[in-house]
């Protein structure tokens, strides 16, 4: 996108003179390559915020079903984590990467909190791509093997040490020349929606056996069975894909994943950062498969607003660096494991999960209401409050509607309603409310919705 094109579309947008002038002023200062003008026609400007909703510049009210992509899970501008900030603020704010009693107390309740049974320890990062950074460099350094395993659709960062673990090909061409780490192989994701047999196609769970299959023979470079050697270090997935389109794979998919990781001597790591601490309704999304990972990686809601990161896993694997093998300036920062604590006790307290999972039912059958009246809902994936819509044109052809998805998207902004938009064919509805979210603003974004989708249809006719 050029700079001119920006601007064309910011003068062309519903906004009023105070957001379009702040506009023009972000896209005069900073990189046009951010993420603002790719996940929205023109971004609203932010300027407050209060449990569910925000608010722009120009005070107009926005239901938020972004949650700053599943970090304000407790809502924006918590009056309980706000005050422990200030409170901590006031004793200590930074003291490098070195223990102090909040990062102590966090660690010790990620270990209690983790479901993996035995000794666990904790490192702590800044960022989602830092713990993920971490856990691969731990698996390559604990098996003495270089390759890492991911699905299709799959978003484990975009630094160069992760680029090639996300497999969102759009970013891909921007790190041209230099390619980024490319010791990663890649297999199938399965979805219940969509067949390899449809005219668009997608996996099913016996795409993933076949992979399964080949890693018992000699032709790949990652394993040969009948010899028992392996050359993975680790499989590293998230148990529901977020960034592709809030995507909830057959329950097989994580217990078929531990099964290779334990025929082979493969680390199984799980990427709970946007789909872990609740999102799901339980701790980890890992934990509707029953099955234990040795490495999780969390972070966005752990720091209850403020950055934060951990890999949390089986003591004797982190434990295999000596000291000095890992550092951050930022990492375990004061404010955020002040933050964090909180966050867990939120999470742990009784009849927490208990609302999130019933807010979660009661939008679900909602939008399951909405499906019987628009036939552009295709398919709705739903687990907690982890949900995500497809929109098609044909529910028998499945044809994606990707126009109308941009439609639906840019009308809902309008109509003060944010939410992420994704999908493998651009078709998918990301909808990330915080989990203590009232039933009024689920009722609210039905309506919106409904609203939206009944335009959409007259629009397309």
């Amino acid at each position: 996108m050029k700079i001119n094109e920006a601007r064309s579309k910011i003068r062309n947008s519903h906004f009023g003179k105070k957001s379009k002038k702040l506009l023009n002023e972000w896209i005069n200062h900073e990189s046009i390559g951010g993420v603002g003008m790719g996940l929205f026609e023109v971004p609203p400007v932010i300027e407050r915020a209060k449990g569910s909703y925000l608010y722009d510049c120009e005070g107009k009210e926005y239901l938020d079903f972004l949650s700053g992509f599943s970090v304000s899970a407790l809502g924006n501008n918590n009056e309980e984590i706000t005050k422990i900030i200030i409170d901590q603020s006031q004793k200590l704010t930074h003291y490098f990467d070195f223990p102090h009693p909040e990062r102590i107390k966090l660690a010790h309740k990620l270990c209690d909190i983790s479901g993996i049974k035995g000794k666990n320890s904790v490192i702590f990062g800044v960022t989602g791509s830092d713990a993920i950074e971490l856990a691969i460099r731990v698996a390559r350094y604990y098996t003495g093997k270089p390759y890492i395993l991911t699905a299709h659709g799959d978003y484990h960062g975009v630094t160069y040490g992760t680029m090639g673990l996300t497999t969102k090909g759009g970013m891909h061409p921007y790190f041209h020349p230099a390619r980024p780490n490319m010791d990663v192989g890649y297999f199938p994701f399965p979805h219940p929606y969509r067949k390899p047999n449809d005219k668009y196609p997608g996996y099913d769970i016996n795409s993933l056996r076949i992979f399964q299959q080949t890693l018992e023979g000699k032709e790949t470079v990652y394993t040969d069975g009948l010899h028992n050697i392996n050359n993975v270090a680790a499989i590293l997935v998230e148990p529901f894909q977020s960034s592709a389109g809030y995507y909830i794979p057959p329950k097989e998919y994580l217990k078929i994943l531990r099964e290779i990781a334990d025929r082979h001597g493969m680390l199984l790591i799980v990427d709970e950062i946007q789909n872990g601490l609740g999102r799901s309704g339980k701790m980890w999304a890992y934990e509707h498969s029953r099955i234990e990972p040795d490495l999780i990686c969390t972070s966005k809601a752990l720091g209850g607003g403020l950055p934060l990161s951990a890999v949390i896993g089986r003591k004797k694997i982190l434990s295999k660096w000596e000291p000095g093998a890992h550092v951050s300036t930022q990492a375990g920062n004061v404010l955020a494991c002040a933050a964090g604590n909180y966050v867990i006790d939120k999470l742990t307290s009784k009849g927490f999960m208990k609302q999130v999972n019933k807010s979660g039912e009661y939008f679900f059958n909602g939008l399951k209401d909405l499906q019987k009246k628009h036939s552009i809902i295709g398919y709705v994936d739903n687990c907690g409050l982890y949900t995500g819509i497809e929109l098609v044109r044909d529910r028998k052809t499945k044809e994606p509607a990707a126009i109308e998805a941009n439609y639906v998207r840019d009308l809902c902004v309008k109509n003060g309603l944010l939410f992420e938009k994704g999908g493998y064919y651009h078709n998918r509805m990301q909808l990330i409310p915080p989990l203590n979210v009232e039933i009024k603003t689920l009722e609210k974004c039905i309506e919106v919705l409904d609203r939206v989708f009944q335009q959409t249809s007259k629009h397309f006719n």
